[in-house]
């Protein structure tokens, strides 16, 4: 234990414990009598001098604990090694790294067509079979599994040939093996027409499948699987051959479909045209054709507001 005076302080102190420390009263000193104070040479305190008695709580800190606290805080700030920073980030972006590659590696393992607005192609599948893609139409064809495609948006008819042939089109997956077959993909919608030949649809995630023959259609999406319907054979045949045929539909969806083979767009001026019942056969790619028997029918009259939109009205009564 150690002991230090300061003044009429006292610390004890243990050692390694110096944050643990008390106060003790120093004892009073003794005053000598005049007589001894004069030969022992003492000077007798005066009142002006009183003796420090009590507990001090202050105390100037020792010249060697000022210099070990600046010691302490100028000590230099201790840095990572430069192998740790690397490392760091080495774990960080070589994830990255390494998915921005997989998708890179999954583009390039990809082949892509795709058909402009009006257009129509016919593509070889190997193997035998072919696709055929109908307007603002992409597909694509996985590199290592030629028979394996994916309807990305629009509609295409496909020939399998005699072998199986996969198709992927939303959150579904379509097989056949012969025979021939539609899907149409609008946004999260996909519709399923057999024409020829059986057709399975599954739906992976739900693990719903159906199979359909020939006249048949089913609608899925967002995760919901249709029921089986009739399929409107004339309409599905008619549009490889450039017809759109409609028999007792609403005028909306004949426009709808219009506008997908042309840049000049029909327009509704009155939202109570879309419901009117429309039949016939309609050259596909030719807005301004169909505005003008629309309006020799007086159902309706068609106003070309700009080179690229038709504005369809009541007819005058």
């Amino acid at each position: 234990m150690a002991r230090i005076y300061a003044d009429n302080v006292v610390f004890l102190m243990r050692p390694g414990e110096a944050a643990r420390r008390r106060v003790e009263r120093a004892p009073a000193p003794r005053t000598p009598s005049p007589e001894k104070a004069v030969a022992l040479g003492h000077r007798t305190p005066t009142a002006s001098v009183p003796a420090t008695q009590g507990y001090s709580h202050t105390l100037a800190p020792r010249p060697a604990m000022q210099g070990e606290a600046r010691h302490h805080e100028e000590a230099p700030i201790r840095r990572a090694p430069l192998r740790w920073v690397l490392l760091l980030a080495a774990v960080c972006v070589l994830p990255m790294a390494a998915l921005t590659w997989r998708a890179v590696a999954h583009q390039a393992s990809q082949q892509h067509y795709a058909t402009a607005i009006g257009g129509q192609r016919t593509l070889p599948l190997a193997g035998g079979g072919s696709a055929l893609l109908d307007t603002a139409t992409s597909i694509s064809v996985a590199a290592d599994a030629p028979r394996v495609l994916a309807l990305e948006r629009g509609r295409a008819q496909f020939d399998p040939s005699g072998r199986t042939l996969a198709v992927h089109a939303g959150d579904g997956v379509v097989r056949a093996g012969a025979g021939r077959f539609q899907l149409s993909r609008q946004a999260g919608e996909v519709r399923v027409t057999a024409l020829a030949g059986t057709v399975a649809v599954q739906l992976p995630a739900s693990n719903e499948q159906v199979t359909l023959q020939p006249g048949q259609q089913v609608d899925y999406g967002y995760g919901r699987l249709g029921g089986v319907q009739p399929a409107d054979l004339a309409a599905a045949r008619g549009w490889p051959r450039g017809e759109l045929v409609f028999h007792h539909r609403g005028l909306a969806e004949l426009v709808a479909a219009m506008n997908r083979y042309s840049d000049t767009r029909l327009v509704f001026g009155d939202a109570a045209l879309r419901n009117l019942p429309i039949s016939g056969v309609f050259d596909a790619g030719d807005p301004l054709a169909l505005a003008q028997a629309l309006q020799r029918s007086r159902l309706l009259r068609a106003v070309q507001v700009a080179p690229d939109e038709i504005v369809l009205q009541p007819a005058a009564r």
